[in-house]
């Protein structure tokens, strides 16, 4: 399952965050935006529960995200 993760940081954390998320087995690829939201991350997981696992695991590491959406890909 591929989903994209949609991430909007403190002022000034988008760097910070999206070299943590990059350490993430899980995570296969980062971008830091221009926009609405900060950080954008393309994940790859094995089912629903583990994409809920990866989603807190990157809350619990990265103090500096304040808001996140998820986008799961239909194919």
């Amino acid at each position: 399952m591929i989903a994209f993760i949609l991430i909007t940081t403190k002022t000034g954390k988008e760097n910070e965050v999206a070299k943590n998320l990059k350490k993430i087995s899980k995570v296969k690829e980062v971008y830091t935006l221009y926009g609405n939201y900060d950080v954008i991350a393309k994940v790859e997981v094995e089912n629903l529960q583990r994409l809920n696992e990866l989603g807190n695991e990157i809350l619990k590491e990265n103090k500096g995200i304040l808001y996140t959406e998820t986008l799961i890909c239909a194919r």
